[in-house]
């Protein structure tokens, strides 16, 4: 992990954590390219 981005990952860790315990998520997807690529992969399983 690069070291400037340790901050905002480890606060946006925690906003998501909160916002899937409000909301009931279990789970999320995260894709490292575009958020296209990753609803394709889920449409492709």
């Amino acid at each position: 992990m690069h070291p400037g981005r340790v901050d905002v990952i480890a606060a946006g860790s925690l906003v998501l954590s909160r916002i899937m315990a409000l909301s009931g998520a279990s789970e999320f997807v995260a894709s490292e390219s575009d958020i296209l690529d990753g609803m394709a992969l889920l449409l492709a399983k």
